[in-house]
């Protein structure tokens, strides 16, 4: 790991979140190492969604159980080009969500949806903050 990113979560209150997603989330070793930004937890409650949306490194949308606060937050989300995971704990997009979720990463038996955070925040936690900021491949030099 290059790097320690911040991660900010979407998902719908209308669930209970805190057992089917937060848990989890707290409780891998591997997650834990960066900053996770829970945005029902006592650290980030308070604090302006969009404004999290910003100064995330990478967003997780889980998105399962549609509900208004989170189809404007998909809305924030569709419009920053940061990184993003789209994931639905059924496997189905809500017609509501249609319009900005592109796609969608799927769970099954052998696939978790922890193991599929994982593998996203793997991904971009091993390109380094120079790499992050100016992606531009230099294949070659011209003498």
């Amino acid at each position: 790991m290059k790097r320690r990113l911040k991660i900010y979560f979407v998902h719908s209150l209308k669930y209970d979140y805190n057992n089917m997603l937060y848990r989890d989330l707290l409780t891998d070793s591997a997650l834990n190492k960066h900053e996770l930004m829970l945005p029902m937890s006592n650290a980030y409650k308070e604090k302006y969604s969009k404004d999290l949306i910003n100064k995330a490194d990478l967003i997780v949308c889980e998105v399962s159980t549609p509900s208004f606060t989170e189809k404007l937050e998909l809305k924030w989300v569709s419009k920053v080009s940061t990184p993003k995971l789209y994931f639905s704990f059924n496997n189905i997009v809500p017609k509501t969500f249609n319009k900005y979720v592109p796609e969608i990463k799927y769970t099954n038996n052998d696939v978790s949806y922890i193991d599929l955070i994982k593998n996203f925040v793997n991904e971009y936690a091993q390109i380094s903050e120079e790499e992050a900021k100016d992606p531009t491949i230099t294949l070659g030099s011209l003498d």
